[in-house]
């Protein structure tokens, strides 16, 4: 009777711990992000579709070379650049200028880690996700 109870708890245990272990796996991981080393062709032609946006903004706000003695710039909003490919699918846009600067992201919304791309009158590009150790409230100094 010991025998065949020791038996059944064996059998119960590892039905269950696969799937106790792909349960812990995933939560230990974390969600699986769209744009890593498992990217899919699907998602490389989206982020490849959103950096050729990014190249193609900072190419229309900055079509010359700087000219000497330097003048001001007076960048464009979005609206008013021809010829930007539109955002992949699932990318969020935001462009903000004040006319001597501007700045922009195109973010994956469909992304669990929140892939983004970012750049600004500098020119250069940068990908990234966001950071996942979670937040952390600072309170202000009051004079």
């Amino acid at each position: 009777m010991v025998k065949q109870v020791a038996m059944v708890g064996l059998l119960v245990a590892s039905i269950a711990t696969p799937s106790s272990l792909r349960a812990s796996q995933s939560a230990q991981f974390g969600p699986r992000c769209l744009h890593s080393s498992s990217e899919t062709l699907v998602n490389q032609v989206r982020r490849q579709q959103a950096l050729a946006m990014a190249q193609s903004i900072n190419r229309l706000e900055n079509p010359g070379p700087r000219l000497y003695p330097p003048r001001p710039r007076a960048y464009r909003p979005l609206a008013e650049l021809q010829n930007v490919p539109t955002a992949p699918a699932d990318f969020k846009v935001q462009f903000y200028t004040d006319g001597p600067t501007y700045t922009f992201s195109l973010k994956d919304t469909a992304d669990p880690c929140h892939y983004a791309i970012f750049s600004d009158q500098d020119q250069g590009i940068y990908e990234g996700e966001a950071v996942r150790t979670g937040a952390r409230v600072v309170p202000a100094e009051v004079p």
